[in-house]
């Protein structure tokens, strides 16, 4: 018996070819991105026309615009870029490893205990360096991963007991912040604006400290991606693949450590972001973790675009704190999604 030459050609997995409407949210994604970049060097108080930036362009630029771009607009924009960028992946690498799409870094707390941290930093201790504010902030966070991820990830538990365990500990750190704050007006005063997320006046100083808290993070979570693909089946189908759910666990809690307090240090707590961009770019990239994250990094810059840019012109010539846009726009996506769970 002989085999005929097409039954014995080797058998081989055909090509993955991205699939159009994947390709197509991505170009979208793209252009909204650089159309909200444009408009957040543009918005403000004081608007720039297009007329002068052609005379930018032209080499004949206003001396008071290019200290408002160089100054203000350009380090107020990339301040939002990282910000979107970190606290989209710490809640993908949090709703990844907890399997919990309610799970998000803000609603567990970790924004609450990186604030909280920074003030103790601010108040008490007397820190006023960068690199002092940022440590105070990853500090923060790191502390209340592991406490929420030890009561809540525990045998047995619920997924709402994490989410009850991340908003108990949110509101007492937040009372007792209050507290020192009033009791401290100096302090208050100093924190009045970033307490409530503020992208008004980042620290150039604190932006270049964390860049790289940030740069680690980001590396980390990508060397995740597939640990948590395989813990996503089940703790036992991720053992038989390879994978060590603990320290992937572990992994995720550094990462998410180092984000969420590289994001706070920067503009405060911002509650939400992280809960809405996992949900917006699944159904385009599916549950992939590498994929998630690489749509992030596009789509929680532009939330945080959108927000800033809203809160510039919600009072105009005045602002409000980009964190309360934030809540506003995440509030209605948190009360749908416990809706459809429900």
């Amino acid at each position: 018996m002989t085999l005929s030459r097409q039954e014995t050609r080797p058998i081989t997995a055909a090509p993955a070819r991205p699939r159009p409407r994947r390709l197509l949210a991505a170009a979208l994604l793209l252009v909204i991105l650089c159309a909200l970049l444009l408009t957040s060097v543009l918005v403000g108080s004081r608007p720039v026309s297009s007329s002068a930036l052609m005379e930018l362009w032209n080499g004949r630029p206003d001396p008071d615009l290019v200290i408002l771009l160089r100054d203000v607009r350009i380090p107020r924009t990339f301040a939002a870029v990282l910000v979107g960028v970190a606290l989209a992946w710490a809640g993908a690498l949090m709703q990844g490893m907890t399997r919990n799409p309610l799970a998000d870094p803000g609603l567990l707390g970790v924004s609450s205990g990186a604030a909280f941290a920074v003030t103790i930093a601010l108040s008490w201790l007397g820190v006023r360096s960068a690199m002092g504010v940022a440590t105070a902030s990853v500090i923060g966070a790191a502390i209340m991963t592991v406490l929420v991820l030890s009561l809540g990830l525990r045998s047995g538990a619920s997924d709402s007991r994490l989410i009850l365990a991340g908003v108990a500990f949110s509101m007492t750190v937040s009372g007792v912040q209050s507290g020192i704050t009033l009791l401290n007006p100096r302090a208050l005063d100093a924190m009045r604006g970033w307490s409530a997320g503020s992208l008004a006046t980042p620290d150039t100083d604190v932006v270049s400290a964390v860049l790289p808290l940030i740069g680690v993070a980001a590396a980390l979570a990508l060397l995740l991606a597939r640990p948590l693909n395989a813990l996503a089946l089940g703790e036992d189908a991720a053992r038989g693949l390879g994978s060590h759910p603990l320290r992937t666990r572990a992994g995720v809690a550094c990462a998410t450590a180092l984000l969420v307090g590289a994001a706070t240090a920067i503009a405060g707590p911002i509650a939400f972001a992280g809960l809405i961009i996992p949900h917006l770019v699944r159904p385009f990239t599916g549950p992939d973790t590498a994929r998630v994250l690489i749509a992030s990094a596009f789509a929680g810059p532009a939330l945080l675009l959108t927000a800033d840019v809203l809160a510039r012109v919600s009072l105009w010539p005045g602002e409000i704190p980009v964190g309360i846009v934030t809540a506003a726009i995440g509030a209605p996506v948190l009360l749908m999604l416990i809706r459809r769970r429900r």
